[in-house]
């Protein structure tokens, strides 16, 4: 499935849907984590392993929002220095941000996941094989074209197989039931995206290029909002270092979402593989009914 850029003038939704399935990994996975149940192929995972990879692991980090005393925008973005003066100037002439205001954080938790990694992918390609009607929202949301080019920045095409893909879950709301669903989504006027959402590593910093925060059929907000960002900055590779620490920083009316992951380029993506999942639920395993 192609995935080219948006023209933004508010809000993105990505609603990217694939019959496709996954194929499971049949091998051992690379990592930086120490489970013991990653030394064994995917295909013999148990529901509470694959659970674990996706909910806490080196590729899945549980934090809560902080709060910032200004807005994000292109003068202002995730990460300082990001874009040129004139560019950033230019940027928030045609769309300005409003005025920022007193801001408290929400309270609630939040699961940050990195899902273009392969151990992540076989987490959840192994749920789906598992129990296809249970896990089904594990299922692949988007997938390659025969022949379908990579991410070119300069031709503004993104192809999210090589991208890295980042997705931000809620996992419970605040004390009063507050969350990302109140300043987040469409009804909460998001007013910028792509300078404020950003990853960077030593080689350094690239703001998203697809995602944002969707919609169910049913017109509910999601519980996750799925950001990508380009796997190379000028030129080079983002990975470049063994256990390369990948900063990700998102903010939206200026509540903040921050994580840090050690990656291995031998764990990302690279391009060639069909489909992609994009886990945007937080899911815990039900207990088995006593006897």
């Amino acid at each position: 499935m192609r995935a080219s850029s948006f023209s933004f003038s508010s809000v993105c939704q990505v609603s990217l849907r694939s019959i496709c399935c996954f194929a499971l990994m049949s091998g051992s996975l690379p990592s930086t984590a120490n489970e013991p149940f990653l030394d064994k192929p995917s295909a013999a995972w148990t529901e509470e392993e694959a659970l674990q990879v996706l909910n806490d692991s080196p590729w899945a980090k549980t934090i809560t929002a902080t709060s910032q005393d200004i807005q994000c925008d292109y003068e202002h973005p995730a990460y300082p220095g990001t874009f040129s003066a004139e560019f950033a100037r230019y940027e928030d002439s045609l769309s300005l941000a409003p005025p920022a205001t007193n801001v408290k954080a929400d309270g609630a938790q939040y699961l940050v996941r990195l899902v273009s990694v392969k151990p992540m992918q076989a987490a959840a390609a192994r749920l789906v094989a598992l129990t296809e009607e249970k896990w089904k929202h594990y299922q692949p949301e988007t997938g390659k074209e025969e022949g379908e080019p990579p991410t070119s920045v300069a031709d503004h095409f993104y192809n999210q197989m090589d991208e890295i893909t980042i997705v931000v879950v809620l996992k419970h709301p605040g004390p009063d039931g507050s969350s990302f669903h109140d300043y987040a989504f469409p009804s909460g006027g998001l007013h910028h995206l792509w300078p404020c959402a950003a990853v960077r590593t030593t080689a350094g910093t690239t703001t998203a290029v697809l995602g944002g925060p969707g919609s169910r059929l049913s017109g509910l907000p999601e519980d996750g909002i799925g950001l990508s960002f380009p796997s190379t900055v000028n030129g080079k590779p983002l990975i470049n270092h063994p256990n390369e620490k990948l900063e990700f920083r998102f903010v939206v009316n200026q509540h903040v979402f921050e994580a840090t992951f050690n990656v291995n380029a031998s764990d990302l993506f690279g391009g060639t593989e069909s489909v992609l999942s994009i886990p945007k639920t937080f899911d815990e395993l039900t207990p088995a009914p006593r006897p």
